[in-house]
């Protein structure tokens, strides 16, 4: 009968404390790191948007200063594209080369210059 009565090994069954807070830990850190990416994310979305933005309200300003034909000096104002409002500065200079002037536009947005273009342009003189 002594064999009768043996123990059976514990079976080891569920996860320890120390477990649950490594794993915890490891899935707080990725989802941090998630988190992170996803708003650089959007925030490189709107930069871009911006960007895009910007670059029409420059390619416009460059059109206007081309059918004014060579008048010199610098001009500012405000453009809205995309539902925001775009400060743009458009400079008309001449360059050591006769009969050519430069054009320099810059589009900003709260001091933040998303975008700056250089274009040239017959003088006709």
């Amino acid at each position: 009968m002594k064999g009768f009565m043996t123990k059976l090994p514990l079976k080891q069954e569920g996860f320890t404390l120390v477990e649950v807070l490594a794993s915890l830990l490891i899935f707080s850190v990725a989802i941090i790191g998630l988190s992170r990416a996803g708003t650089q994310s959007v925030a490189h979305t709107q930069r871009l948007t911006h960007k895009t933005y910007a670059s029409v309200v420059a390619d416009n300003q460059l059109i206007y200063a081309r059918m004014r034909r060579g008048v010199i000096g610098t001009k500012s104002g405000r453009e809205e594209a995309g539902g925001q409002t775009y400060e743009w500065q458009i400079e008309t200079v001449e360059t050591p080369q006769k009969g050519l002037l430069e054009l320099r536009v810059s589009v900003s947005k709260d001091d933040d210059v998303f975008i700056t273009r250089r274009a040239w342009l017959s003088s006709g003189s």
